[in-house]
């Protein structure tokens, strides 16, 4: 559980997609990746990172 204000939205860079994570709460993230492939997303400045692996 993070709250620091840049853990609030997270950016999926590759699909021009991102969506407010309101603390507590589930959040859905429809994303249709054309082929496999590894996508990054991020929060906006960069600080928490994390990548989808689509195979």
């Amino acid at each position: 559980e993070e709250t620091a204000s840049c853990s609030d939205k997270v950016i999926f860079p590759d699909f021009q997609k991102s969506a407010d994570l309101p603390t507590g709460e589930t959040v859905a993230v429809e994303l249709m990746p054309k082929e496999p492939g590894e996508f990054g997303f991020s929060c906006p400045m960069g600080m928490f990172r994390g990548r989808l692996v689509v195979e």
